[in-house]
């Protein structure tokens, strides 16, 4: 029986003119790169649809723990776009009528007892408020994270029993106050349900959960936040909002300087 050789335009290409495994190996880890990418901006893209608004009026509380001991504080809030915020203390009765008021990046505490208010801005608004472990920044806060930082999918993680994205997210814009994250957000409500929020120094500054939320209209809208500060001992604030009304007509006086300085 003779061998028969194959015919030539079926011969297997030389070695010269086949993609070296190297190459291959680096293109399919850019393409899987480029797919986690574009995921992570996705999933970040719903977080921003839960939880940034146009219009938010709500009730809150305060439970700042210090030391093993509860204080509480309760305020009402108004916030409109990226750019207005307002909030004013209704307990207890030593920080009743204590006013705050954001324009942008500027931000004006009013005191009632002593009828005058005092201006707060640039790192002056990433210190404690009203002795929590949140930031003046961390409760106005009202701007989509896919616009502040690049987003990058790590990988699927468990917390607290729930099956999550876990991302990371670098700062591309210098006004924000926490450079670098990592986040975990849970694959069927797109709730973040635990953040670590970091300093560019690399430093852990915060860890902050969201252990509540409620459907509002098409929104997985956070209800309940627990802050724990890293750089306090001995100390965590727990924030819960109530009587919550999205996309309200706010009146406009209220982001006024007039309305916080009113008597």
């Amino acid at each position: 029986m003779k061998t028969q050789i194959p015919n030539s335009k079926h011969q297997i290409p030389s070695s010269k003119n086949q993609i070296p495994m190297s190459k291959l190996i680096l293109l399919s880890y850019a393409l899987c790169s480029l797919l986690f990418a574009q995921s992570g901006l996705e999933i970040i893209a719903q977080v921003d649809r839960n939880t940034v608004v146009s219009t938010v009026s709500y009730r809150a509380k305060m439970l700042i723990s210090l030391g093993g001991k509860i204080r509480e504080k309760e305020f009402i809030g108004y916030t409109r776009g990226k750019e207005y915020s307002y909030m004013e203390f209704v307990s207890p009765a030593r920080d009743r009528g204590t006013r705050f008021l954001k324009i942008g990046d500027e931000m004006w505490m009013y005191i009632h007892a002593v009828e005058r208010s005092t201006k707060i801005a640039g790192h002056m608004l990433r210190q404690s408020m009203m002795g929590s472990d949140f930031s003046y920044d961390d409760v106005t806060e009202n701007k989509k994270l896919q616009d502040l930082y690049d987003i990058e999918f790590i990988g699927i993680d468990t917390i607290d029993n729930k099956e999550c994205y876990k991302l990371e997210l670098t700062a591309k814009v210098p006004e924000v106050s926490y450079f670098y994250r990592k986040m975990w957000v849970d694959k069927n409500t797109y709730i973040p349900v635990r953040s670590e929020l970091y300093a560019k120094s690399g430093k852990l500054m915060k860890e902050v959960s969201i252990t509540e939320y409620r459907k509002i209209e098409a929104k997985n809208y956070p209800t309940k936040l627990i802050v724990l500060n890293k750089l306090r001992k001995d100390t965590f604030t727990e924030l819960i909002l109530e009587d919550i009304e999205l996309d309200s007509e706010i009146p406009a006086k209220i982001f006024t300087k007039a309305y916080l300085e009113r008597k």
